[in-house]
């Protein structure tokens, strides 16, 4: 079972690194937020897990609903990393 769960984990690892990108790509894309917004919206990736569901869901963004999902894949990496810090697929 841990290789499956190791092979999980990589995948939304990685895919979580390209939902950061596009959720920093898109707050700085838009014309609509003044610089402090941009600023502000910038400065909270530092917590990811929670500010890229917020931004998709209440931030304005107008993301797709299969983005809007996806914006919960680093949050699910962020999960696994700290089960394998715990020990819990041992």
């Amino acid at each position: 079972m841990l290789p499956v769960i190791w092979a999980i984990f990589a995948i939304l690892a990685v895919s979580g690194f390209l939902v950061l990108a596009a959720y920093w790509l898109d707050v700085q894309d838009r014309p609509d937020l003044s610089f402090r917004d941009r600023v502000l919206w910038s400065v909270a990736v530092v917590a990811f897990p929670l500010t890229i569901p917020a931004y998709a869901f209440w931030g304005g963004g107008g993301w797709p609903p299969f983005l809007r999902a996806a914006s919960f894949v680093p949050a699910a990496a962020v999960a696994l990393f700290i089960g394998f810090m715990q020990g819990a697929f041992a």
